[in-house]
Formats: C-alpha cells, structure tokens, sequence
C-alpha cells in the first residue's frame, strides 16, 4: 500500500485534489482580487454578520488561512457566522507587470478592499493580517487614519524590526549593523527582478531545520496510510513549495531601505502614495498575536504595537507558537481563531470580552515558557545556574564590541569623508547648493528628499523642477552674477527658487518676509536687488516696495490665481517652449563664488547683509550631516526660517548633503510639533536659541518619551531647556557654534558637557580667544603689540582668522566693505595676518571645550566688573517663578549710567519677589543682580529665537507698568498703583 501510494504521487504529483472553500470574486485588477467567502451551513454565529477582511503577506498565497479543512480559518470563521472576505494578491511572478509592483500598490490595494466591503455590507470593517499581511494593515489603517475600520488584527507582525536582530545588542548598535549590511546588498538589490518563492519556502524551512525532518520522517511513517496522508496533503503540498510566492523586486527594496533599515514603523513617516504617515495615527482598536515560539517576527518585535501606536486601545495575546502556528495548526485552532471571534463579538457589542485578554492579564506569560524541555532535549533547570553567570559577561562584552565596532563603521562611512571633503575645500572647488541636488537626484531619484504638507517629494522630482524654473528666470532676463530678492514663506517654492537661482550662477538675497515696510525697503537696498521673487502671497507687497521687476513662483495655479498688474507670473511660462541659450553651464559655481545674502541682527538689532559664499553654504551643511551622522535613513524636520542662517545653511543644507529627508514645516508650532514630527518620522532636528522651551514647558503627556527624535542639534539651547529635553524626552542633544560671518564653527559633539559648544569642527578656519578691554571697548595687546590671549575659563573675544589665501572680497563677512573691514583686525599674531572678530565673549575650559559667555553689545559694564547678562540668564531660569527672562542693561528712571535690568514673563501671578529676591541674594554676586526687574506679558523673540533685547533697553523703565526696584537686599515695587494690569500674549 505504501509503495502505491509512493508511485500515485511521484506520477500525479498529489493524492487528493486541492482544497478550497467556495468564494466568489467580487472585484479584480491588475494587483489584486476580492474573495467573498460563502457560509457554511449550521453556523454557530447569530446576528447580522460583520465582516472581516483577512490580508495575506506577499510572500505567501492567501491559501495560509484556507490550506486545509482541518486547519482552515476560513471555516472556522464561517462556522462562527462572521463575513469572511479576502485580499488576494495572486503570484506575481504569473501576472504581465507583476514583477514590477510597488509596496504602496499592496497598501493601497487593501485600503481599496476596505471600502468595497464596506460598501457592501454597509458595515465598518475588523481588518486581519498575518505577518507581513499584519504590516500591510497597519500601515493601510495609518494611511487612512482608521477610518471604516472597526478593529485591527495581527498575527506575528513585527513594527519595531531592530528588536528582532539574533544578538541581544542596543538599538543603535542594531541600526548600524542593519545600515552597513544594507550597502553590502546595495547592487545586487537595485537589479534583483524579485526574490522567488522556492527561496523563502527553502528559508522558512531553514528556520525549524528539527520541525522539518520530523515531518519529512513522519510523512515517510506514513506511506501505508492513505487516509492520514490525504489529511495532511494540503499542508504538505503548501509548506513543500505551492504555498509561496514571488516577492517582486519593487516592493522587496522599498520593505528593506524604508522597513528594516528606517524602521519607519516605529519611527513614522513611511510614505504611502506620496503622503507621509505614523502609526501614531491608530485610534482603533488593535489585538496583536504574539508567537512565543517565533523565530521569525520575535516578540519583542511584535510588542513594539504598544508604544508606538499610543493613541490606540491595544491589546495582545501570547501563543505558544512559531510564526506559522499563530494562524496554522491546533494552537491556532484552540486559540487564536476563537479569540478572534470572540474580539469581533466584543467590540460589536455581541459578546462579552474574549477570555484570552482575561487570562493574559491574570496570568501574563514570560518568554521563558517558549522553550519546551522534551523538544529541545535538553534539562535547562539543571544548566540554568550554570550558564546564566557566563553568558551575562559573554553579552555585555558582545554589546561593548558592538558598540565600538558599529561607532567605527558610522564614522568611516559618514562622517570621515564630510569631514575629509571639508578639508579640501579650496577657492576654485566646484561645489553648491544646486550641483549638490543634482548628485543626489542621480544617484537616488526615487528616494524621497523633502515631505511638506502630508505630500512627499522624490530627488528627481525636485531636480526637475529647478530645472524648469532655471528655464523661468531665463525667460525673464535674469543672468548668471545678478542679486536676485527672495520674498516668500517657507514652502517648496522657496527652495527650488534658491537652487534654480544657484544653478544659473545667479545670487539669492533672502529677505525676511515679517520686516515691516521701512526695514523691508532697507534690506532690498543693501541686498543690491536687481529683481524680486515673491510667492502670491507677497506679490503686492512686493510690488509696492520694488521698485523693479517683480516675478512670482509657487502658490496654486488656475483661473483662481489673483496676482497684482505689473508682476510676472512664473507659472504661466512654459518650460519646455524656452530654449536655452549657449551661454548657460548649469551648476558654475565655485567654493569661492558669492551664493546667498543673508539678513542677520547685529548690535541693536539692526538688519546686516551678510554675504554667504558656496564654500560657506558647503561647510555649514558638511559639518552639520557630519556631526549630527546624518544618514539616509534619517528624516530631518525643518522647523526655522528658511531664510534664517540656521534653517537654510544648516537643515536644509545638512539634510541634502547627507542624503536624508526633509520634513519642512512652515513655522514652528509647539502644539503641533510632536504630532507633525511622527508623521514625518523625524530623526533630527534643527533648533535656534531659545525655541526648545516651549517644547519643555508645554503640559507632560504620556508619550513625550515615545517619539522617533534621536536628536535635536543647533544653537543656543539653555542649559535647564537641555537638561529637561534629555530627561522628559530622550532625545540627544547637539550644540553647534557658527559665526555666520566668517567660518567659525564648533560642535560639542559627544553631547557629554551640557551647556558646551565643544571644540573647533575639523576643517573649519583658526580660532583664538583673546582678551577685551570692557572698559575702553577695544582688543587687549601686549606690549609687543600682538593680541593678548585667553587663559583657562578667562572670558574672551572669539575671533577667526581670514584664510591668507583668500580675497577679503570673497570672505564670508559682510556685503558692504566698510562694515567687514570694522571687524577685521590686522597684525594680531604676525604681521599681514588678519582676523575677524565675532563679537561674541567666550571661555575655554581646561579639556579645551568652548562655552559660550555673552555677546558684546549684551553685556554690561558695572563698577563692580562686566556682567555677562546670558549667565544671570541662566542663574534665573533655575527659578521656577521666572517662565521667561532677559536681561540687559537700562538707563534708570533717575538717569545716569545703564544698570543691570531683567525683564521677566512670571509662571504665576502674583509675582513673589521676596523669593526672587532671596535666589538672586544666594546665586548671584552684588554686581550681577538686577537693579530692576520689569514683568511683561511676553518677550519679542529674532526669527532665531533669541530675546530682542533693543526695544526693551528703549523702553527703559516705564513708570506706568509693573516693576521692582532692588533696595539693599529687597525688592520693592516702583510702579504706579494705576500701572496696567500684566497682559500675556495669547
């Protein structure tokens, strides 16, 4: 009998026909189709039936939930009187353009499938994946922010994919790993046409190499049986091979770079159709089957769901099963699928809440139990003592080699070469803004440069539309050399204008779109404006205050566009219609050539030009991918001015250079932050001054530490804001140091010194502390007649040398000669040398870490010595009174010399100064104390978020609003009783 049965299936091949339960296929396409399954007679179920739509994972026929009678989901669901529907994706490898399918064509083929059942039925849908089936519909779930979805389910679907690496390492241990083992699979991926179906059933049998000969030795036990090898032919026939299928080429590098190396489900921002979405973005419900026996999608990877998807009732349930068993085999019969029904019963309101979710929380099961002694062998009671002492030192030496090994690799990989190109950098380097794109667009044009308003934008799209725009400016008569005024809010508009502008050799001058008219007129003359560029939101402003040819680009386009007479619609121009003339060499510029003027505040806060060279833009944006280690895989949100130094030299710049994303926004909005940063996924951002505390200051929520930030890197975070971001959020911090004239920049890298600027970035010009004269105003020499240096922790003017080589025209200083020459010294240490002055105090401690003081126009003289008013800043915010404070100096009421003044925005009212006074009487020295302490409503803050200290040395002490007067050791109101009340901004 058993050498006839052997004979039938080497000849036919099977000993029965395949199984299947009767469906109809309600809808089909090019990527998928639609089952319907028919009831089954005597359903056990009552009520209306709901539906639930089962996903299979692309690797995998759908046949997994229907392989064989005994085992099939199908019919057990069907018997439990639910509406079972199904996604069938199909072989790949059998349908014309199969190979050439996308993640985003399965995701959206499911979301597609939710709304014709629900337009079927009538009824919200319970959504059902097993394991990457599962990720499927988390992320169609995310995509349509859950909507028509009654409930979520998953089986062995792994969210956090780092938390399944085979050794026990840290996070970012696994990231790198998993990063360097993507550039060794880089060329064969880009041409792999799509990994087979025989190759993951070989690896899903290499998994459970003891569970497959034990099989194969009772299928052969078996020979004589027909009855038992009919039962199990199904099963043996799917796992032999038939079950699986090709994972097309497309979709399989999309699942690496976006899944495993971003790990973008648990960060957020993976791109769905051009739109970036965060499991944060759940609100259903969602039960999770956790294999405790999976090898595959390991628990911890499973689990991940709750953290990440905080704004969902999550619930799981742990199986005592490998990856198939969750969904195939008497543990998924006897448990998986009754809880199923029972979750959907629930949840309907036709039953009482499943008895699995009961028992777990009574009775939670530990890993450990996974391991069955009998299967394995082994007494691992009596090992256990033995092994645990060893292994723990085993893996804390793998976890320190790791460490080491994968910091090794990150700085070979990242930052060396930023830092090595930043040396050779020289006046005649071709290098910029626009050549940069142009690279990166050739060497990945599908990967996603910029996300703006829920849409995502690929390298290529951008390139193309700088392309397209150059042609714009062409038609227009602007040339290569010509200064040409920026006046727009922070869009996609804006940066293409600056690389189409870069690209033709043309110079961008970035005016700040909030000057008001007088200083908006004063920034386009000492900008040297030849034409303007607006958005339409700004086209009549500007038109009004240029006197010039005015141009608009960006903002919607059709019969509803309303622009003013006299301007040139961009938009209207159509590219391909303007031939090009012979003169244009895209990308001309050199390290040396002049590519953007900047508008910065120096001493009172009046608006300078600054002029930023293309080897300038090029160190800002080399040194901040390099020492924040931008990657690929990294998204960097955006929040600053695009014309502000910081948002286009150092985000914008860092994040184009070093591959990443970026995610712009179009101000900061701290109540939106957060939300908007998961959405995007966002690794890295870029701060200025003082904007991180109203991140801090804003009301704790439960998931403040449950957020994909790694970092946030800038300038001019506070020393308490830094302590309170690490602590509440976990993020790092990164302090950077640059002098937006000349090229001074410092990075404290290691993070490890809170409140330090670090050291000088390698590549980056001389620096040097020397000492300042506060009483006179002026350098301190020596008698020899060089400038006299700074000793450990003294306070010191920071200045940078001009490279000897170097024209002083084409120095990164000002655009007009006579301010760059006011703060360039000569002689200092040589004779012919020269250096520029930064204006800003420092001190260096004795490892060789710079800390910033104060700038020198804050400052104020005492006669009991400088007070540097950024300390008694620092002194203040540890008051938990003061919300906000700036300090500066005030000519008083009764005249005389400016006096050591505070300007503070209370936390609470009434303000308590007998405790002010107590804290300055204990942390500050008698010269450093506030003579006056002003409160006001709020604090005007530059568009780098530093307090604008002039209007309130203007103001002085009004007597008609709320003050303090310090009079010995107390301080005593001086306002007068009719004084306003205190108004907050809203």
């Amino acid at each position: 009998m058993g050498i006839d049965n052997a004979r039938e299936m080497i000849r036919v091949g099977r000993l029965t026909t395949p199984h299947r339960t009767p469906f109809e296929v309600v809808h089909q396409d090019r990527v998928f189709s639609l089952r319907r399954y028919q009831g089954v007679e005597g359903a056990e179920g009552e009520g209306v039936p709901v539906p639930i739509l089962l996903v299979p994972p692309l690797m995998v026929t759908s046949e997994i939930y229907d392989m064989a009678p005994d085992v099939s989901a199908v019919s057990v669901l069907l018997g439990q009187g639910l509406d079972v529907w199904m996604v069938d994706f199909g072989a790949p490898e059998r349908v014309e353009g199969g190979m050439a399918r996308t993640l985003d064509d399965h995701v959206l083929a499911v979301s597609a499938t939710i709304d014709i059942v629900r337009e079927r039925t009538g009824r919200d849908v319970h959504l059902a994946g097993y394991s990457q089936g599962g990720m499927f519909c988390y992320q169609t779930a995310a995509y349509r922010r859950s909507e028509g979805l009654a409930s979520l389910i998953t089986f062995g679907s792994p969210v956090d994919i780092r938390r399944a690496f085979p050794v026990p390492v840290s996070e970012e241990v696994a990231e790198r790993v998993i990063d360097g083992l993507r550039t060794v699979i880089e060329r064969p991926l880009a041409h792999l046409e799509a990994l087979p179906g025989s190759l993951t059933s070989v690896g899903f049998k290499l998994v459970s190499p003891k569970k497959e000969l034990t099989q194969l030795v009772d299928f052969v036990g078996k020979l004589h049986d027909r009855q038992a090898l009919e039962k199990r032919e199904s099963r043996r026939r799917f796992l032999g091979g038939e079950g699986f299928v090709a994972w097309p080429g497309p979709a399989l590098r999309t699942f690496v770079d976006e899944y495993i190396v971003a790990n973008r489900l648990t960060a957020g921002g993976f791109v769905i159709d051009g739109r970036p979405v965060s499991l944060a973005d759940l609100t259903c419900p969602v039960l999770c089957f956790v294999g405790l026996r999976d090898d595959i999608a390991k628990a911890e990877a499973v689990r991940a769901i709750r953290n990440v998807a905080f704004n969902a009732d999550v619930h799981e349930v742990g199986v005592k099963a490998g990856h198939l068993g969750l969904v195939v085999g008497s543990r998924a019969l006897s448990l998986t699928w009754p809880t199923v029904t029972e979750w959907i019963r629930w949840h309907e309101g036709q039953g009482p809440r499943p008895r699995a979710l009961t028992e777990a929380e009574r009775h939670p099961v530990d890993d450990i139990e996974e391991f069955d002694e009998v299967e394995l062998d082994l007494n691992l009671g009596e090992m256990f003592g033995t092994a645990t002492g060893a292994a723990e030192q085993l893996l804390k030496r793998l976890r320190r080699v790791g460490d080491d090994l994968a910091d090794t690799a990150e700085a070979w990989r990242y930052q060396l070469p930023r830092l090595s190109k930043l040396r050779r950098i020289r006046a005649d380097t071709r290098i910029s803004f626009a050549s940069t794109l142009a690279h990166q667009a050739e060497e990945a044009p599908d990967q996603t440069f910029f996300l703006y308003k829920g849409r995502a934008f690929t390298y290529a799209d951008a390139d193309r539309r700088v392309d397209a725009v150059v042609r714009g400016l062409i038609e227009c008569g602007v040339r290569p050399g010509r200064r040409v005024g920026v006046l727009m809010q922070g869009r996609p508009s804006y940066l293409t204008l600056i690389a189409a502008l870069n690209r033709l050799g043309a110079v961008s001058v970035l005016v700040p779109p909030e000057y008001a008219e007088v200083a908006l007129d004063r920034a386009l003359t000492a900008g040297e404006v030849e034409v303007l560029v607006t958005d339409p939101a700004h086209a009549a402003r500007g038109r009004e205050a240029f006197g010039g040819r005015v141009l608009v680009l960006g903002g919607p386009y059709g019969e509803d566009r309303e622009l003013p007479d006299g301007v040139v619609d961009m938009e209207a121009i159509d590219p391909d219609r303007v031939e090009l003339p012979e003169w244009y060499r895209p990308n001309p510029g050199l390290a040396r050539d002049l590519a953007l003027v900047l508008f910065t505040a120096g001493r009172g806060e009046e608006p300078r030009a600054a002029k930023i060279t293309n080897r300038r833009w090029a160190f800002s944006a080399l040194g901040a991918a390099a020492g924040s280690t931008l990657k690929p895989s990294d998204t960097v949100y955006c929040v600053l001015p695009l014309h502000h130094a910081a948002g286009i030299l150092v985000a914008v710049g860092g994040a184009l250079v070093g591959g990443s994303r970026l995610a712009l926004a179009t101000r900061f909005h701290p109540e939106h932050f957060w939300s908007e940063a998961r959405r995007y996924g966002a690794t890295v951002v870029f701060y200025a001054g003082d904007m991180c505390r109203a991140l801090v200051d804003a009301p704790p929520d439960r998931a403040d530490a449950i957020n994909p930030v790694r970092l946030f890197a800038g300038s001019g975070m506070r020393i308490d804001v830094w302590e309170r971001m690490r602590t509440r959020f976990e993020v790092g911090v990164l302090e950077f140091y640059a002098s937006t004239e000349g090229n001074a920049v410092l990075a404290n890298a290691s993070g490890e010194k809170i409140g330090s600027l670090g050291r000088p970035l390698p590549g980056s010009t001389a620096m040097r502390l020397v000492a300042w004269d506060f009483d006179e105003g002026e350098l301190t020499r020596t008698p020899s007649g060089t400038l006299r240096g700074c000793g450990i922790d003294q306070p010191g003017v920071l200045i940078a040398r001009v490279d000897p080589g170097h024209p002083l025209a084409g120095f990164d200083g000002y655009l007009d000669a006579a301010s760059t020459e006011a703060r360039i010294v000569r002689d200092a240490f040589e004779e012919g040398d020269r250096w520029f002055v930064t204006g800003d105090v420092l001190r260096r401690d004795a490892d060789g870490d710079y800390w910033f003081v104060d700038r020198l126009a804050d400052t104020v003289r005492t006669p009991g010595g400088p007070v540097f008013t950024r300390e008694v800043e620092d002194v203040l915010y540890r008051l938990r009174d003061v919300k906000v404070v700036a300090v500066y100096g005030a000519v008083p009421p009764e005249g005389g010399e400016p006096v050591v003044t505070a300007a503070v925005v209370p936390r609470e009212e009434p303000f308590d100064a007998e405790r002010f006074a107590e804290y300055v009487r204990d942390k500050l020295e008698p010269h450093q104390r506030p003579r006056y302490v002003r409160l006001v409503g709020e604090i005007a803050v530059s568009d780098g978020y530093r307090p604008l200290k002039r209007p309130l040395r203007d103001v002085g002490i009004p007597p008609d609003r709320p003050a303090y007067r310090l009079e010995g050791e107390r301080y005593v109101p001086v306002a007068r009783e009719e004084a306003e009340p205190l108004r907050r901004s809203p």
